[in-house]
């Protein structure tokens, strides 16, 4: 079937021919599992081109991206330059364009598509913190009121500056 609907089967003669059918149905992997088999190739690429064989770095390297691989939340690892990251992203956003991403940065959760990352959404870092800039040509709010919607934005130089003296 291309599209989705409902099966109702009442004679139970078409009920057993069914079953039997359905043993030699086979699905695809799953989004999620493409995803993780695409960033997962891109690391083993990274860690093959970085690492000698079996170096002690490389066994380390192993070992972390198996805790990582079995977390359900995970860190930022920092092992890959916006290059590679934008490269692995393509990839994935090349089979599902409207792949979602969601990260939490602190208290504040952020969730857009995969393919803006590198576009309109950046990571940095700024005296060991994490920065996240989005720019867009509007901020719309949801319901509710809250005086942000009133602010005027200062300058990203002086907002940059005012975090880089955070300490």
């Amino acid at each position: 079937m291309i599209e989705p609907g409902e099966l109702k089967i009442h004679q139970a003669s078409h009920a057993r021919y069914f079953e039997d059918f359905l043993k030699f149905v086979d699905y695809g992997e799953s989004m999620p599992e493409i995803m993780k088999a695409q960033v997962m190739n891109m690391v083993q690429e990274h860690v093959h081109e970085t690492f000698a064989d079996n170096s002690e770095e490389l066994q380390q390297f192993e070992q972390a991206m198996e805790v990582w691989e079995a977390s359900e939340k995970r860190e930022i690892q920092e092992r890959l330059d916006t290059h590679q990251v934008i490269e692995a992203t393509a990839q994935i956003v090349e089979h599902t364009p409207d792949a979602k991403r969601r990260m939490t940065i602190g208290n504040t959760s952020v969730k857009g598509l995969l393919s803006d990352f590198g576009e309109n959404v950046h990571l940095g870092k700024i005296n060991r913190r994490y920065v996240l800039l989005v720019d867009a040509e509007s901020i719309v709010f949801e319901k509710g009121v809250s005086s942000i919607e009133f602010y005027k934005p200062d300058d990203v130089m002086a907002i940059l500056e005012r975090i880089r003296q955070k300490e």
